[in-house]
């Protein structure tokens, strides 16, 4: 493959989600710096890594040209841990996060004392561990900013798996976020009661990657290993409110049907009405006639999304899912669904599906195929069926294939100690692919084995790439490898040859994210970043304080850089920097609106990228650069309430706007007063509002029983006492009778409140008082504070 090893300008591809896009095909064709010259040259190799607190399990997301809360612009790599903690990283530099945050805080909706899930709960043996927190890859939906994830908690011995929807920007909850995932289904599965089958945060593991469409969060659950009981579940949420709209138990009357596919994204196929996707699921019991409440257990299942439900339209199980489920252990979905691009041919709509016992096995996503007849010696009812012992020793794929043009990549992994398998590419001809592969790896590896990723610009300068990660178990390093994709023989890179390339520890099921000229691997506690070496030697971009924003007053603008060498040089009039421009030494005075453009310059690197930022002074002017209002809210004493809070920029304003709210006006002698919370609202970054929600609580009165009760109470009390005086000796009857007479009835009218109210509840703690109150919140930006008056009635 002829290529230049000079790399054009790179492109910033979003990954918004597992393995690029909907289809999880796993190829970026988009990639224009990376070539097989380049990468297989000295001038590729590891740039630097960047720390975390655990494993990562999700694969990283990534977003271009995002401005973020420090008021710059960068491309941000999204990173979560299994210890429930995300980190938004530029994705260009090294160095501290630009934020970090805990979904095991209060602030996230975690109880006191939250940890993770302890592994060691479930086995002694690790799996994913030794904590369970956030395992599934999180999506993102670029329109609002917004990120999906789902987190796991243990809190005081109470386990929680919760839906969370994080603000990019800042790292905040969004409105409403977050919520626990919970569902109850007819069945009898084991751990059901009464016919009933409820979801378990515990013995549920939530593995796979979460899919955002057409408004909606879809997630899927599989088991801890195979500890009963557990079901496999599939969710959907709206995106929006976080309202759960659908929930479908794959194995509501027999363990089993997990949905694992080592962490894969569950395709879509957008082409048809509703959206349409596919589930491969593990061990467990498959029901005939298929129907909505079935078992599903080693099928393949598609389900139309249609306003946000999950209904199951299609199925194929394999022909031999009795012996699957005894063999033992052969999951159909150990590795996840291909969906492949349109095909000639008689079936132009393919998915290809591959488990433990190591079969390849192609589908018509348009008719799947059901169950093969009694008696089927393979997958008939399959458009293909290939078997791995016709191609190589060994069994198993905890991976999943990918595609690129015209050809299908997949690497079986062989079981725990079993035989290391090679990489395997086999192309299409006509829709059909070949039963042999068409080139392997030289390198083997053993368990879980590879997943790959594409990179590619077009049809041109193909590259496939896989981390091998069989060292997990003995805490070795994780190997980035980059192959010909025309020729898997052919090894453009590998990152063990040099120790200055080395990755972290393994991390089992890591799939490489390859866009703007980087290729991003996960590893235990970092992940490691490789691209070409002269952007290496590349100054750190200057870092410009205040960040731009509206602001009104003049600003002390500082200009600072973590290269000591560098000089720093800067515009004030929006014109590119350069080595005749201003010479930072001082701060900046910006009394007037200006945009600041500045560039770091060391002789010895390559001249840093430009760092702009844009201000806005508006010094004694009448009109704010933004505005605020809420709407009035009426409630009852011991009632909460909520108030939407929009926020309107003005002028071109941009930036993130400080919330924070209190009671300012309220009825006279008013006692118990309301409280109040804020909500973060989103950074305004163009000329539409933002919202936050504002939300009120009250205090209920406390009330004591009747008098019609006090007099039963006392009235038993002198029974009592008289009582108590009879069986006494006569000398010391008069005198005790009367002592207890007097005990009793004032215990009795000291429980009754000392009320003589007649026939009347009597309230001994008064709840918040009725009338009007005024809650203001308000709004800051630099020096800026604006602020919105709700009006709150309490009846």
């Amino acid at each position: 493959m002829a290529s230049s090893v000079l790399a054009q300008a790179p492109t910033a591809v979003p990954v918004l989600t597992w393995r690029y896009d909907l289809t999880h095909a796993g190829q970026n064709t988009r990639e224009t710096a990376l070539t097989p010259a380049n990468v297989a040259s000295n001038a590729f190799g590891k740039l630097f890594s960047l720390t975390v607190d655990d494993h990562v399990f999700a694969q990283p997301l990534y977003v271009p040209n995002l401005k973020m809360s420090d008021g710059q612009v960068h491309n941000v790599l999204f990173v979560a841990t299994e210890n429930d903690s995300i980190y938004a990283f530029d994705a260009d530099a090294t160095g501290s996060p630009i934020w970090q945050v805990s979904m095991l805080t209060a602030a996230h909706g975690a109880g006191p004392g939250a940890t993770p899930v302890p592994e060691n709960k479930y086995t002694n043996g690790e799996d994913i561990g030794p904590n369970i927190g956030i395992t599934g890859t999180p999506a993102i939906n670029p329109a609002t900013n917004t990120m999906y994830v789902v987190a796991n908690t243990e809190e005081s011995g109470q386990y929680f798996s919760r839906l969370h929807a994080i603000n990019i920007i800042t790292g905040a909850e969004q409105s409403g976020s977050p919520v626990k995932i919970t569902a109850t289904v007819a069945g009898t599965a084991g751990g059901s009661s009464n016919g009933q089958v409820t979801f378990s945060a515990f013995q549920e593991n939530q593995r796979a990657a979460l899919n955002y469409y057409n408004g909606y969060v879809y997630i899927a659950y599989g088991s801890h290993g195979d500890i009963a009981p557990w079901e496999g579940w599939v969710f959907a949420y709206n995106a929006a409110t976080l309202q759960q709209t659908a929930a479908m138990c794959l194995s509501p009357d027999d363990n089993g049907g997990s949905v694992w596919g080592s962490g894969a994204g569950l395709p879509i196929d957008t082409n048809v009405s509703g959206g349409r996707m596919f589930v491969v699921t593990g061990n467990g019991n498959r029901t005939t006639p298929f129907q909505a409440n079935s078992d599903y257990g080693e099928s393949v299942v598609a389900f139309n999304l249609a306003n946000g439900q999950l209904s199951p339209t299609d199925e194929w199980t394999a022909f031999n899912w009795q012996a699957l489920n005894s063999a033992p252990d052969w999951d159909q979905g150990s590795g996840g669904v291909l969906m492949l691009p349109d095909q000639p041919g008689a079936n132009p709509h393919l998915i290809i599906t591959a488990g433990k016992e190591g079969r390849i096995t192609v589908l018509s996503r348009d008719k799947l195929g059901g169950l093969a007849p009694s008696g089927s010696t393979s997958n008939t009812n399959a458009v293909q069926d290939i078997t791995l012992s016709q191609i190589q020793q060994g069994q198993g794929f905890w991976s999943t294939a990918a595609y690129w043009n015209g050809n299908v990549y997949v690497w079986a992994g062989g079981d725990n100690g079993g035989t290391p398998n090679a990489g395997m590419m086999f192309k299409m001809n006509n829709g059909v692919v070949d039963t042999k592969p068409d080139s392997e790896t030289t390198v083997t590896s053993a368990f879980p084995g590879p997943t790959f990723s594409i990179s590619s610009n077009g049809t041109q300068n193909g590259i496939a790439w896989a981390v091998k990660a069989d060292q997990f178990n003995s805490e070795g390093p994780a190997v980035l490898y980059a192959f010909d994709p025309d020729d898997l023989a052919n090894t453009l890179y590998e990152s063990d040859t040099k120790s200055s390339d080395s990755a972290g520890r393994a991390n089992k099921f890591s799939v490489p994210v390859v866009t703007n000229g980087k290729v991003y691997v996960a590893a235990y506690r970092e992940v490691d970043i490789y691209g070409l070496l002269d952007a290496q030697s590349t100054t750190a971009a200057p870092v410009i304080t205040p960040g731009g924003g509206t602001y009104s007053t003049a600003q002390s603008v500082t200009l600072s850089d973590t290269d000591a060498n560098a000089a720093i040089y800067y515009t004030t009039d929006g014109s590119t920097p350069s080595v005749s421009s201003n010479h930072y030494t001082a701060p900046i005075q910006v009394a007037a609106s200006e945009t600041i453009k500045a560039i770091a310059i060391d002789p010895a690197m390559q001249n840093s990228n430009v760092t702009s930022a844009a201000y806005v002074i508006q010094t004694g002017s009448s009109n704010p650069p933004f505005s605020m209002s809420g709407s009035s809210i009426t409630l009852s004493a011991g009632g909460s309430g909520t108030s939407t809070i929009t926020i309107m920029p003005s002028g071109g304003f941009t930036g993130t706007v400080a919330l924070a709210c209190g009671i300012t006006a309220s009825p006279a002698n008013a006692v118990n007063l309301p409280t109040c919370s804020v909500s973060q609202a989103p950074a305004i970054t163009n000329s539409q509002a933002v919202t936050a929600q504002l939300t009120i609580n009250t205090t209920a009165a406390q009330q004591s029983a009747s008098l019609r009760d006090s007099k039963a109470a006392l009235g038993g009390a002198f029974t009592l006492a008289a009582l108590f005086a009879l069986f006494l000796p006569r000398r010391r009857r008069t005198r005790q009778a009367l002592l207890g007479l007097l005990v009793l009835a004032g215990l009795v009218a000291g429980a009754a409140g000392c009320s003589i109210t007649t026939g009347k509840i009597n309230t001994i703690g008064a709840g918040t008082t009725k009338g009007t109150y005024t809650v203001t919140v308000t709004g800051t930006n630099g020096t800026i504070k604006e602020t919105a008056a709700v009006s709150v009635t309490i009846q």
